[in-house]
């Protein structure tokens, strides 16, 4: 018998095998008198089975790591608008506020900014550091309501942190102490496929 033929006998063997195991689970089951106790002994036979099988969307989450993908179609002009969001998994703030990063499309415009969830006052300068790399100190723009951050260059910043998998960011708010930031970005260059789309670059 050549190589082929003895890959083919052994697939068949561990077919027959199982096959044999799945018949005597299901004839220990009908032996079961009580009609309850008889369907949780089926229930925890399939479940047996569908443990070895992994859905699709686990994939996918795995992929796109801790990231929350959203989108949204503006019913004016059909165009696409995608939000990618991340909270921090671990952040030194005095009040608690959960601190979210967040990269956006909206009308053709790409976004990255961080959501500090409290007054900065004029405090444009946010401590940033990607992965194992020094930390750097940049300007960004704050929002209307001075309580988010935005970088003056997402795309470009956008892809320097899809090459890591680590986002520490660090501000001073107005006469408080520092807040410190840390994002695992794990998945992001993933995440970011609908994004670019939308956006196109």
């Amino acid at each position: 018998m050549n190589f082929l033929g003895w890959c083919s006998a052994l697939i068949m063997l561990s077919f027959n095998a199982l096959a044999v195991e799945s018949n005597k689970e299901i004839a220990s089951c009908t032996l079961v008198e009580n009609e309850l106790a008889r369907l949780s002994c089926y229930d925890a036979m399939a479940q047996g089975y569908q443990s070895n099988v992994v859905p699709k969307k686990v994939f996918e989450s795995q992929r796109t790591g801790k990231w929350t993908i959203s989108e949204k179609i503006n019913p004016i002009d059909d165009t696409k608008s995608v939000t990618l969001k991340l909270d921090t998994i671990s952040h030194q703030d005095p009040w608690h506020r959960r601190v979210n990063f967040v990269a956006r499309c909206l009308g053709n415009k790409t976004e990255a900014y961080i959501m500090w969830r409290t007054y900065l006052g004029v405090e444009n300068s946010v401590l940033t550091r990607i992965g194992t790399e020094p930390a750097m100190r940049t300007q960004w723009r704050q929002s209307s309501d001075h309580r988010a951050t935005y970088h003056t260059q997402p795309i470009s910043f956008l892809k320097h942190i899809a090459k890591s998998n680590r986002l520490v960011a660090q501000i001073t708010p107005y006469n408080k102490d520092p807040i410190t930031a840390i994002f695992d970005t794990s998945g992001l260059n993933h995440a970011l496929t609908t994004l670019r789309e939308s956006c196109r670059w």
